[in-house]
C-alpha cells in the first residue's frame, strides 16, 4: 500500500482558503484502488461535520486536523465498499431508510426534516448516503464475517476472574468512548485532535455526531457506548480517567496502544456483591474485546492490500 502524507493533503487543501466553493475546479484528493475521492466530496463532508457536530473551529491548524481525519475515514469507507462488493454484500433501500431514520431520531428530527437540513446548508445528501451505505456494509462484514470467527472459551472466562479481583462492593461505570486512531507517524496530530474534541465536548458539541464522524472504534455503531465496566475489567489508565468524573462529564484524552480515547460517564452504581449474571457479562466483555480487535485487524489488512494515493491534483 502506498500512502502519501496526510500533512501534505491538509496543507494543500487549505492553502487557498478555509472552505472550497462548489464552483471551483473539482480535482482528486485520493485514489483507492482506482476509485477517487474529490476535493468537493471532502469539503462537503467537512462542512457537514461542522454543521452537525457543532464543533467550533477558529484556527487553521484545527481545520487541518479535522480534514486529515475526515479524509482518513473516507478512505476507510471506500475500502469497506470495495470489500463488500467482493463479498457480494449489498445494502437495501429499507436498510438505508432505517439508518437515516435512526440518525434523524438521534437529532430529534424525522427523515424529511433531516433531508431539509442538507438543503438548507447546501450539502449533498447523496454524499451522505455513501457514508451511511459504508456504515451498514461494515456492520454486515463485522456481523457475518468476523463475529462467527470470535470464540470465548470457559478457560478464558476463568482466567478473566482469576486476573481481576472483585470486592464485595464494586463500583461500576456506564461509559461511552470516542477513539481517535493513530495511523503511521500521525500520533501528534491525533493527540491534538483528541484534545480539541475534548474541549469542544465540554463546551456543548454533540457527542453522538462526533462519535459517528471521528471514532475509530466499533462502538461507534452504538453511539460509542462500551457498557457497564468495573475497575477490574479495564485498564488502570481508563479507571483513573473515569473514576473522578461526574455523570455526563468527559475525560481528558487517554493514550492507549490503539490511539487516544475520550470517555463519557453516562451513569455509575455500586453493587453489594457480584451477581450471577456477571459470568455472562465477563464472557460478553471478552467477546467484545476480541471482536473489536478482529475488526481493527481486518480493516488494517484491507489498507495493507490496497493501493491508496493521496495527492493534490
Amino acid at each position: 500500500m502506498k500512502i502519501l502524507s496526510l500533512i501534505f493533503l491538509t496543507i494543500f487543501f487549505f492553502s487557498s482558503q478555509p472552505a472550497i466553493s462548489a464552483s471551483q475546479t473539482n480535482f482528486i484528493i485520493a485514489k483507492i484502488n482506482n476509485k477517487a475521492i474529490t476535493n468537493s466530496e471532502v469539503n462537503d463532508r467537512y462542512r457537514f461535520v461542522i454543521s452537525a457536530s457543532k464543533i467550533n473551529v477558529k484556527l487553521e491548524e484545527e481545520k487541518k486536523l479535522l480534514v486529515g481525519q475526515i479524509v482518513d475515514k473516507m478512505i476507510d469507507e471506500e475500502l469497506i465498499r470495495q470489500e463488500a462488493a467482493k463479498l457480494k454484500f449489498e445494502v437495501t433501500p429499507a436498510e438505508i431508510r432505517d439508518a437515516i431514520d435512526m440518525v434523524a431520531s438521534q437529532q430529534k428530527k424525522n427523515a424529511t426534516q433531516f433531508k431539509i437540513f442538507f438543503i438548507n446548508n447546501n450539502l449533498s445528501f447523496d454524499n451522505y448516503l455513501k457514508q451511511v451505505e459504508s456504515e451498514v456494509l461494515w456492520s454486515k462484514i463485522v456481523s457475518e464475517v468476523l463475529r462467527s470467527k470470535v470464540k470465548v472459551t470457559d478457560v478464558e472466562v476463568r482466567e478473566f476472574f482469576e486476573q481481576h479481583k472483585f470486592n464485595t462492593d464494586v463500583k461500576k461505570f456506564f461509559i461511552a468512548e470516542i477513539l481517535i486512531s493513530v495511523s503511521g507517524n500521525q500520533s501528534e496530530n491525533s493527540n491534538h485532535l483528541a484534545n480539541k474534541l475534548a474541549v469542544e465536548l465540554r463546551q456543548g458539541a454533540d457527542f453522538k455526531n462526533i462519535v459517528r464522524q471521528f471514532s475509530g472504534s466499533i462502538t461507534s455503531e452504538n453511539n460509542g457506548e462500551i457498557g457497564w465496566v468495573s475497575q477490574g475489567e479495564i485498564d488502570a489508565k481508563i479507571y483513573a480517567a473515569i473514576s473522578k468524573l461526574g455523570k455526563g462529564e468527559y475525560s481528558n484524552p487517554v493514550s492507549l496502544p490503539d490511539g487516544f480515547h475520550i470517555f463519557k460517564l453516562l451513569d455509575a452504581k455500586t453493587e453489594s456483591k457480584i451477581a450471577d449474571q456477571d459470568l455472562n457479562a465477563a464472557r460478553n466483555a471478552i467477546f467484545s474485546h476480541k471482536l473489536q480487535s478482529a475488526a481493527k485487524g481486518y480493516l488494517m489488512d484491507l489498507r495493507k492490500k490496497a493501493f491508496v494515493e493521496i495527492s493534490g491534483q
